[in-house]
């Protein structure tokens, strides 16, 4: 049985990702917000993310987006790109909403001793605003 409504989402994204770990939760917490803010509309939003390198286990992200927004690299509405920081940047217009991940919970992930799915569980729990810094603006 699940715990909560976040707790049954987790675990519904971990069948397309195959597991539970904390890159693919703070993508499932940032879908969430994109679409609490800006609206679920999956053929008009676009997400791009921006990583710290573009491998294993940064881009567990995407599917975490992919999984909630429907922005999804088959429709060409996401793009992973390498850059500084680790953050997501939604456009549905007029609306963009970007997503900063705190560089504290990007170096705790890094040397994570707890377990991955204690980890991820963890960040479903808690509020997106210890993991991100939120701006939102206008096209």
């Amino acid at each position: 049985m699940y715990e909560s409504a976040l707790d049954k989402i987790l675990e519904e994204a971990s069948i397309l990702h195959s597991h539970v770990g904390p890159f693919l939760a703070l993508g499932v917490k940032a879908g969430l917000r994109a679409i609490e803010v800006l609206g679920y509309e999956p053929f008009k939003m676009r997400a791009k993310l921006i990583l710290t390198e573009k491998r294993v286990p940064y881009t567990c992200f995407a599917d975490g987006v992919q999984f909630i927004t429907g922005c999804t690299l088959g429709k060409g509405n996401i793009e992973i790109v390498e850059g500084s920081g680790f953050k997501a940047v939604f456009v549905l217009k007029p609306k963009v909403l970007e997503l900063k991940v705190r560089s504290e919970v990007l170096d705790e992930l890094e040397n994570c001793k707890s377990g991955l799915e204690a980890e991820a569980r963890k960040i479903m729990k808690a509020s997106l605003y210890e993991f991100f810094e939120e701006k939102l603006l206008l096209e």
